[in-house]
């Protein structure tokens, strides 16, 4: 769990970022880097379905942004590519196009050429250069390990490279991934100030479906769509875009729990727990570093009344300032806390995802 630090302190600088220029709309760059090799049918035709939606939801911020997607596509040796990039567009029609003429075809190992479709994702679209008025996503779907390829580059030049041009990588792995994957996808996501995402389901579904912590340390969620959208929302709340408007204030509750000596859980992160076999897998993690005979026990949470959110960790602190019901969604704005260790607090359980929103000191 001492690798879940990062992606609240990214987020944080919302409340410190001076906001765009009237003149220029601050901009969102989304690239997809897509595994379409045979097994990927299904989520691809998510993507398609989806696609509309995630749009419509990015373009739905104020100020409203520029929002411009591209597509890289990768397979791996062998299959009739192994990268096909579709540089970013503004044209929704165009991306939908793309979409609609990708196939899922080729693969047959399990491992696929994921690092060399990264490296196009990274180095090789026309990305806008830093200017703190641009948001770069890129977000990787697969199913599948990437094959180490004696010229494959590696984690941590695709990491580094990101981190330089300012792109976040978001993952979301596909079904039954095997553990080496899993552990690829969460810590890329990790290492360049993104989140890791899994998907159980991938029918395409309107419902907004609340997304948990999992085992791992990935979210869970069964809509590709809940995951984009949610994630760009709340990253895009750095450059100054705002997704609700008056929306109402929520009561929320603290729950007590004595502090501890040593904690599991570092960093800046907020953490989100709707089911009680996500609660079980955070507090075994917070507990994590304590001798097995003075571990407290569960605090029983009532999770047909009430939901979860962690926030901070031993190394830094944070403070929810307030919680407010959105569009489908809910914001949580948080600020830093000089005391360190992580927070628990009960907001009320309801359908959609949880935005954290960075505030003021």
């Amino acid at each position: 769990m001492r690798n879940l630090a990062r992606f609240t302190l990214f987020i944080l600088l919302a409340g410190v970022v001076a906001p765009a220029r009237a003149a220029e709309a601050p901009r969102i760059e989304v690239a997809f880097v897509l595994d379409s090799t045979g097994s990927m049918g299904p989520w691809i035709e998510a993507a398609r379905a989806r696609i509309e939606e995630i749009a419509g939801d990015l373009a739905a911020g104020d100020p409203a942004p520029d929002v411009r997607f591209a597509l890289v596509l990768y397979r791996d040796r062998g299959d009739v590519f192994v990268t096909q990039t579709h540089d970013f567009t503004r044209d929704l029609k165009k991306m939908k196009s793309w979409l609609e003429h990708t196939e899922a075809d080729g693969g047959g190992d399990t491992p696929e050429s994921v690092l060399e479709g990264l490296k196009a994702g990274v180095v090789g679209l026309a990305w806008t250069p830093p200017d703190g008025r641009s948001m770069k996503l890129l977000y990787l779907v697969g199913d599948a390990p990437p094959h180490h390829y004696s010229s494959s580059p590696s984690e941590a030049w695709i990491a580094r490279e990101a981190l330089e041009r300012g792109i976040v990588i978001h993952t979301i792995a596909c079904g039954d991934m095997e553990s080496e994957g899993q552990a690829f996808f969460e810590e890329m996501a990790r290492t360049t100030e993104g989140r890791p995402f899994r998907l159980a389901d991938a029918a395409p579904t309107r419902r907004r479906v609340a997304p948990h912590t999992t085992s791992a340390g990935a979210t869970s969620t069964a809509s590709l769509g809940a995951a984009v959208s949610s994630s760009a929302r709340a990253y895009s709340t750095a450059l100054g875009i705002s997704y609700h408007h008056d929306a109402p204030a929520l009561t929320t509750r603290p729950l007590s729990v004595a502090p501890l000596e040593k904690e599991g859980l570092l960093g800046g992160e907020v953490r989100f727990v709707s089911d009680e076999a996500a609660w079980t897998d955070l507090w075994a993690a917070h507990q994590s570093l304590q001798p097995s005979g003075a571990r407290a026990p569960l605090p029983p949470v009532d999770f047909s009344r009430w939901q979860v959110l962690a926030l901070g960790g031993e190394n830094a602190g944070l403070e929810l300032v307030k919680l407010e019901a959105g569009d489908g969604f809910r914001v949580a704005t948080v600020r830093p806390d000089e005391r360190a260790g992580v927070r628990f607090v009960l907001i009320p359980a309801a359908p959609g995802v949880v935005i954290a929103k960075g505030g003021d000191r």
